[in-house]
């Protein structure tokens, strides 16, 4: 079986087709193809793994620098959350308590007003003022947290809000609980620190034209952007991508679209080690392919030129190769085909044979084979002489091409006066309505036979039907089927025969109704 293939293979290539040329010329243009565009997609990861390595150097920058100053600012809050429950500092004269308690306020860069409220959200001490600004803040989101959120002292970081105290600036707070001895509310410290501080840190950033660098916390509430006017100060971004992705790891980065204006971004982001903010740095997907788009434009030119170049070519050399192949397909045919008969040869049969043997495997589909001989066909000849003898041969075969309608059908001349006719999903009765139907318009036609006993040229004919498998091959159909036209030769000629050792459920088929 592989040297068959092989064989063929070689033969392929000796005598190539139309159709093999321009398969191996498309294999070769897709070879080339799949070469470019591995080079453009390796091009393409290259670009965007250096893009995902500038967004995530640049939020690891501003996470840095966010994290020491919040650092800064919980340990300024910490200091003057001590000195507020230190009774001897709470006991000097307004202007030494002020200056004891706001002494290192100064030493946090960015932060604003730093002021004490009681539990009653009433500022008692202030880090502007000597006598205490008037204002109260228990409507504030910062302060009802802190009073309605029993836990050890931590910092919580507001969210954006217009600062009273600030001619409405937008500001968030820093801010710590303090409790009293027996741990209940009994106040806050704040801190105010003004947005226009972060916003310098995320603007630096150096994102590109339709870039952005976000500040957010953990619950998705947005602080600053690196966009002008910072639109989206205080927006909920909880369902946002980035700050899904967000949970649960300290960093990562994705492609998706922006939460802003919908442009495909690359995003890096990391969390503000120890505080619950997270900053996100996005890099426009079109931005950094834009050179790489300009290659990959380059390299689709220059395929094209050399596609048009070897198509032309090749339908060049193709053409002169059609006319070739068209007078070999001729002779081919011809080789085929019996010429006195007008059916196929023995070659045409053989290879039907074959053909219809591994589509009946392939199906499970019975096999049917009918063999002829023209009785006392040599007495005939040597009485008559074999011009008339071929004029016989030809009638026969055009009674038996006649009776053979269906396309997958193949009626051959076998050799001498034995003619064959294969029937392909056909099963005993549909092959002897066919045997029969052939016999009779041969006796019909009356064709003097003087040393005949029926005084006319009779057919004998075998008719055998087989169920293809792997332990059989197509001469065990050929075998039976010369066994069933022994039998009407030896039986007294000028009948049909079947071969019953080979016995397949009777049941005419549908495809043979008509026969």
């Amino acid at each position: 079986m592989a040297m068959r293939r092989l064989k063929k293979l070689i033969s392929a290539f000796d005598q190539p087709s139309p159709v093999l040329i321009w398969s191996a010329t498309a294999i070769g243009l897709l070879v080339q193809l799949a070469v470019f565009a591995g080079i453009a997609f390796d091009s393409y990861r290259s670009t965007l793994h250096s893009s995902f390595e500038v967004a995530e150097n640049i939020a690891a920058l501003i996470e840095q620098d966010i994290g020491r100053n919040i650092e800064l600012y919980d340990l300024t809050l910490q200091a003057v959350a001590e000195k507020v429950d230190d009774a001897e500092v709470m006991a000097l004269p307004p202007r030494l308590k002020q200056m004891a308690v706001f002494d290192r306020s100064s030493n946090a860069p960015g932060l604003g007003a730093m002021v004490v409220l009681d539990k009653g959200g009433t500022i008692v001490l202030d880090s502007l003022s000597v006598t205490p600004r008037k204002g109260n803040f228990v409507d504030r989101e910062y302060f009802e947290f802190q009073r309605d959120t029993p836990r050890p002292n931590g910092l919580y970081i507001s969210k954006p809000f217009q600062a009273r105290l600030q001619d409405g600036k937008w500001s968030i707070s820093v801010s710590r609980r303090l409790n009293a001895a027996d741990g209940s509310f009994a106040g806050i410290v704040s801190g105010t620190l003004k947005l226009e501080f972060l916003t310098g840190r995320v603007d630096s950033a150096a994102l590109g034209k339709h870039g952005v660098a976000t500040v957010f916390r953990d619950d998705g509430i947005v602080l600053v952007q690196s966009i002008p006017g910072n639109p989206n100060v205080g927006a909920d971004w909880s369902r946002a991508e980035v700050v899904r992705r967000s949970r649960g790891t300290n960093a990562g980065t994705f492609s998706g679209e922006g939460s802003i204006d919908n442009i495909p971004r690359l995003f890096a982001f990391r969390k503000v080690e120890g505080f619950p903010l997270v900053v996100a740095a996005g890099i426009a997907r079109n931005d950094v392919l834009v050179p790489w788009w300009f290659k990959v434009q380059l390299i689709a030119t220059v395929f094209v030129a050399m596609v048009l170049s070897v198509v032309v070519l090749v339908a060049m050399f193709n053409r002169e190769l059609r006319r070739r192949i068209a007078a070999e397909k001729g002779q081919a045919a011809l080789a085929r085909q019996d010429r006195l008969s007008q059916l196929a040869n023995r070659l045409g049969f053989d290879e039907a044979l074959s053909q219809a043997w591994r589509r009946a495997l392939r199906e499970r589909q019975p096999l049917s084979l009918v063999m002829i001989d023209a009785d006392q066909f040599k007495q005939f000849n040597d009485s008559y002489g074999h011009p008339e003898g071929d004029k016989v041969l030809a009638a026969i075969g055009g009674a038996i091409g006649g009776a053979v309608r269906r396309p997958g059908d193949i009626a051959a001349r076998y050799g001498g006066e034995e003619f064959a006719v294969l029937l392909p999903n056909t099963d005993m009765e549909g092959a002897m309505r066919v045997a029969e139907t052939i016999r009779k318009q041969v006796a019909g036609m009356a064709i003097t036979h003087e040393l005949s006993v029926y005084g006319v040229v009779t057919l004998s004919l075998g008719v055998a039907t087989i169920l293809p498998s792997k332990t059989l091959s197509p001469q065990a159909l050929v075998a039976n089927a010369d066994r069933a036209l022994y039998a009407a030769k030896t039986g007294g000629r000028n009948r049909v025969c079947l071969d019953r050792v080979a016995n397949i459920p009777a049941g005419p088929t549908p495809e043979r109704l008509s026969a």
